[in-house]
């Protein structure tokens, strides 16, 4: 809501996407910390997780994209998924992958994150800075439609979760 009201009266927003990518990350964190529970994975991801807080602190602006956090985040997260891919490939204790929702997460922080990240080093790399050169619009339209093809993922995986809970619920009573 902020950011439409900021974007309605032409107010910079940018600090915003900057935060939203701290939520995300703080996000990601905590849903893998819960799964992966042997110490070396937990470690993995605490350690992720701080240095990209730490470049976070460092790349922080309120006026422009954090294009070092964001590249940071991008790669913490596959790092993340990959991890998890490991841990049920070594584990083998998933039956059905397709019905298992940190599955689905994971398949799509991977495709949220590669498409978002190369394209951001395209073109950030092609163009220079997006805030000042118009080209902003274009990155921001490419970022919206991964992110939008990951909140459908999300919602797919946050419906399997219910079916899991109620499946446990089941076995348990």
């Amino acid at each position: 809501m902020i950011q439409i009201h900021d974007a309605a009266y032409r107010h910079n927003n940018t600090y915003l996407y900057n935060l939203n990518s701290l939520v995300e990350m703080s996000g990601f964190a905590a849903a893998y910390w819960i799964e992966l529970k042997s110490r070396r994975n937990r470690m993995l991801i605490l350690s992720g997780f701080v240095v990209y807080v730490m470049v976070f602190l460092y790349d922080f602006s309120w006026t422009n994209i954090a294009g070092v956090a964001l590249g940071v985040q991008r790669i913490i997260m596959i790092l993340y998924a990959l991890l998890y891919f490991h841990y049920i490939l070594t584990k083998m204790q998933i039956q059905n992958l397709l019905i298992h929702s940190m599955f689905w997460v994971s398949a799509g922080a991977i495709v949220h994150a590669a498409g978002t990240l190369f394209v951001f080093l395209f073109v950030k790399v092609t163009l220079g800075d997006l805030s000042s050169n118009g080209s902003y619009y274009l990155y921001i339209t490419i970022v919206r439609t991964f992110s939008a093809f990951f909140y459908l993922v999300l919602l797919v995986s946050f419906w399997l979760r219910r079916r899991e809970f109620r499946v446990t619920d089941r076995l348990t009573v």
